[in-house]
């Protein structure tokens, strides 16, 4: 029978490790709401951005703030290469959604495979081990890796809100994000937009990858799978609603990590998939929760030209 010591411990692990879980889907809705694509490349991202960090940290042994540079210049490096060079000339050419989603599916199987053939098939993690100190709070056990997870995760949120609730350039991914032609008449640029947003995504990619390899092991397919959830919670959580794609990623983190007290671990992976087809079938607009636009100044395109105008 399971105890409230247990149960308490099990919720507190998988609150600690949904951290990750969060940053990648709030940087896939990201990406989806304001460029209007569904950027399976992200997967591309979380690889370059964990074997930065392992090259720099796990091999050449340099300190790990530096490794976590390291992730986010690999993440974003990459996510301008795919913005200007993929994503950016496919917009050109007018090419069809299916062409974008293949487009992304290739960069993101490429990545892994160039990893494969550097850094071999086998699991391993940024640093030499995955022991971190415990603190007991009461009967639970935090690690020394919960709280600065749990934090950071927080301080992105918060960081992306107030970017897009109070800065100029916010305001301008708001308006793109509802009309990008209207927005362009007004004199935004939506190819800077767009490339603004795939940067933003890229730093949450970085930061989120570098937790998940202190964290856990990865392979060179391991972001591919890490997709499956983050594309789950962006459907469940209601496409284009970064607020419910947290709220999501952080319900389904918790119910797979906290499965282990009903099922077997193995089945753990089986569950990501259960939750992208009750996604598709059941939930295709998302499960109604409130969206940051209500809980924030609507912006349009015109009140950024005033604002343009005025300063002007």
């Amino acid at each position: 029978m399971l105890s409230p010591i247990i149960i308490a411990q099990v919720l507190w692990t998988s609150l600690a490790t949904s951290s990750y879980y969060v940053l990648f889907s709030l940087a896939f809705s990201l990406v989806l709401k304001i460029n209007g694509a569904f950027n399976f490349a992200q997967a591309a991202m979380m690889t370059a951005a964990f074997y930065a960090a392992y090259t720099l940290v796990g091999i050449a042994n340099l300190p790990s703030w530096i490794g976590f540079l390291g992730a986010l210049a690999a993440s974003v490096v990459l996510a301008l290469l795919t913005e200007l060079l993929g994503f950016r000339l496919l917009r050109r050419r007018r090419a069809e959604q299916l062409f974008v989603f293949i487009f992304t599916l290739i960069v993101s199987e490429f990545v892994a495979f160039v990893a494969m053939l550097i850094f071999g098939s086998y699991p391993t993690t940024i640093f030499s081990s995955l022991l971190w100190p415990v603190t007991l709070v009461g009967p639970v056990a935090v690690s020394g890796w919960d709280i600065p997870a749990i934090l950071s995760t927080i301080a992105a949120i918060v960081i992306i809100f107030l970017l897009l609730r109070f800065t100029r350039i916010g305001q301008a991914m708001t308006a793109v994000s509802d009309n990008a032609e209207l927005a362009e008449l007004y004199g935004i640029k939506r190819e800077r937009i767009f490339l603004v947003t795939m940067i933003v995504a890229a730093l949450l990619v970085g930061l989120g990858m570098f937790l998940y390899g202190s964290r856990a092991q990865v392979q060179p397919n391991t972001a591919i799978e890490l997709m499956i959830f983050a594309i789950a919670a962006t459907i469940m959580g209601g496409i284009g609603n970064l607020a419910g794609t947290i709220v999501m990623a952080l319900v389904l983190g918790i119910i797979q990590n906290g499965s282990v007290l009903f099922i077997p671990s193995e089945w753990q992976g089986f569950l990501l998939y259960a939750f992208l087809f009750a996604a598709i079938v059941f939930l295709p607009k998302g499960i109604r929760l409130p969206e940051w636009r209500r809980m924030s100044r609507r912006v349009s395109a015109e009140t950024v030209s005033a604002q343009n105008k005025q300063e002007a």
